[in-house]
C-alpha cells in the first residue's frame, strides 16, 4: 500500500459512514410511512415479513455497521495522525494533516497557508515520501 492509499483510508471510511447515515435516515423516513396491518401477526399468511419489522431489522443492521465503521475510523485516524506527526518538516506535516485529517482540498489548504496550489502539491508529495506505512498482519 502506498502512503497516499494508506492516508486516504480515513476519508474513505468517513464517506462510508456518511453514506450509511443517509441510508439510515431514508429508511427511518420510509418506516414512518409504513403502517402495520392491525390484527395481523408479524408474518402474514403469505409468509412475508411485516414491512415495519423488516425495516426495523434493516435499520438495526445499518446502525451496527455505522458503529463498527466509526470505531474503525477512530482507530485509523489515531494511526494516521501518528504517521503524519513523524514527518519532520512542520509545513509538510501541516499540509498532510489538513488534507488527510481535516479533509481540506488543495485549494483550501493553499489559501489558508498562503501558498499556491502548485506549491501545496509539491509539499504534499514531499511529505508523502516521508510517511511510513505500518505493516499489517494478514492473520485471519
Amino acid at each position: 500500500m502506498t502512503p497516499k492509499e494508506y492516508l486516504s483510508q480515513y476519508s474513505m471510511i468517513e464517506r462510508r459512514i456518511q453514506y450509511l447515515e443517509q441510508w439510515e435516515e431514508r429508511w427511518h423516513r420510509r418506516e414512518m410511512h409504513i403502517t402495520p396491518q392491525y390484527g395481523s401477526s408479524s408474518v402474514r399468511s403469505s409468509g412475508k415479513s411485516d414491512p415495519v419489522s423488516s425495516t426495523v431489522a434493516k435499520i438495526c443492521r445499518v446502525e451496527e455497521e455505522i458503529i463498527f465503521e466509526i470505531d474503525r475510523a477512530a482507530d485509523l485516524r489515531r494511526e494516521i495522525a501518528a504517521a503524519i506527526a513523524a514527518v519532520p518538516d512542520p509545513v509538510q506535516r501541516e499540509v498532510l494533516e489538513r488534507k488527510y485529517i481535516g479533509m481540506e482540498s488543495v485549494k483550501q489548504i493553499g489559501k489558508a497557508m498562503g501558498y499556491s496550489e502548485d506549491y501545496i502539491n509539491h509539499l504534499h508529495g514531499w511529505g508523502l515520501q516521508k510517511i511510513l506505512v505500518p505493516e499489517k498482519d494478514d492473520k485471519s
